[in-house]
């Protein structure tokens, strides 16, 4: 299958700037030269707290590894089986786990050939630089260059759908000054996961990117069918839906009404630390604070949508004594008349929250909708108006 090599945001979360200076230092293979053990997974493995919280779900790492969200490790256990180990992070300084997992393939492959004229440590045969281009002789796998014609030996082919190079690249004044590997993903598997709506990878091209042909998109019509029956959701999490997203368009349309509002949404914003969904400020904005009566079918059970500056952080109420309860920052959206509450759990970096349900007689939130638009669907009886 064709392969394409993988650019990411040089912002990486396992590194303090840029890629030049990783926060998990890898232990020395050669005792000579200092040449590190490139294949070696520090344990625990570490990462900058306030770049965990972008809302991708695919992430460059160091080394030709990467780091990947839930939803995308189940798409790559049904279609990528063996392809990668996987291991848990933590935010740096800390044992508290993050939501990424550092994926490291497990196949390599040799891209590059190093020009001989570079030193090399007579201990360990590793050459003192080797810069991608200026000290690059040849160039085996991989994508030629728009300039550069394929040369002989010149493959872009592969068994695996996700493989790393074994070749290094490092600065021209040394692999001591910064040193990486390169990611390569099928075509196909990286149209499918754009098709997913999975951000953060991109083909590495200043020419225009390979588009799948008729084989290829074959294969992602049948896999995303496949996953599709696995239950695997078609949107990430913290966003909206395609059919979501629609609905709710066509329910602001229906039920839209001239709404005054002189809230301050940046204030209020300030005030809670993070960004309310675009779903709820849209809502609130067209159709204003509404009630929805018998919801769930059940009777007299009223959920009152509450305007911006009626929000409320749940901090007042009493202490959860379970822990799934403690982990959710809930802020209350919509009151009931009788002690319950709907609720946003916001988490950051994301663009919507999804909704719990605050039971006050119990003291416990249990989940009730993926994000607002699917919350307002549920409170309409999933009616379109």
């Amino acid at each position: 299958m064709r392969c394409v090599k993988i650019s990411t945001s040089d912002d990486r979360m396992d590194c303090r700037d840029m890629f030049y200076a990783p926060i998990n230092p890898l232990p020395r293979e050669c005792p000579k030269c200092g040449f590190p053990d490139l294949d070696h997974v520090p344990q625990p493995y570490s990462l900058v707290k306030s770049r965990t919280m972008s809302p991708n779900e695919l992430a460059g790492a160091e080394n030709g590894n990467f780091f990947i969200r839930e939803r995308v490790r189940r798409v790559l256990d049904i279609l990528a089986q063996g392809q990668c180990t996987y291991y848990p992070t933590s935010y740096k300084g800390t044992s508290e786990k993050t939501p990424w997992l550092l994926a490291v393939p497990i196949h390599q492959v040799v891209t590059a050939k190093v020009n001989p004229s570079i030193p090399r440590c007579a201990a360990c045969g590793e050459p003192r630089s080797a810069h991608p281009g200026t000290q690059w002789s040849e160039s085996l796998f991989g994508r030629p260059p728009r300039d550069q014609p394929r040369g002989e030996g010149w493959s872009s082919d592969s068994d695996y759908d996700l493989l790393k190079s074994s070749t290094w690249g490092s600065s021209e004044q040394g692999w001591d000054q910064w040193i990486s590997r390169d990611l390569f993903m099928s075509v196909r598997l990286l149209h499918l996961l754009k098709k997913m709506k999975v951000k953060g990878f991109h083909e590495a091209t200043c020419q225009k990117p390979i588009s799948p042909d008729k084989n290829e998109s074959a294969w992602i019509n049948e896999k995303l069918q496949m996953l599709e029956l696995a239950g695997i959701p078609f949107h990430a999490d913290g966003t909206l839906s395609d059919q979501d997203a629609k609905w709710l368009r066509g329910y602001i349309k229906t039920h839209s009404r001239e709404v005054k509002s002189q809230c301050d949404i940046k204030a209020i914003e300030r005030r809670f630390k993070a960004k309310l969904p675009k779903s709820y400020l849209d809502f609130v904005g067209a159709v204003g604070p509404t009630s929805f009566e018998n919801v769930d079918e059940q009777e007299g059970f009223t959920a009152s949508i509450l305007t911006p500056d009626e929000l409320e952080i749940e901090a007042g109420y009493a202490e959860f004594e379970d822990e799934e309860s403690k982990a959710i920052n809930g802020l209350m959206f919509a009151t009931t008349g009788h002690g319950d509450c709907f609720c946003f759990d916001i988490q950051k970096g994301k663009k919507e929250f999804a909704v719990v349900l605050y039971k006050h007689e119990g003291n416990f939130f249990e989940p009730y909708a993926d994000n607002f638009a699917a919350c307002i669907k549920r409170f309409a009886g999933g009616s379109d108006g």
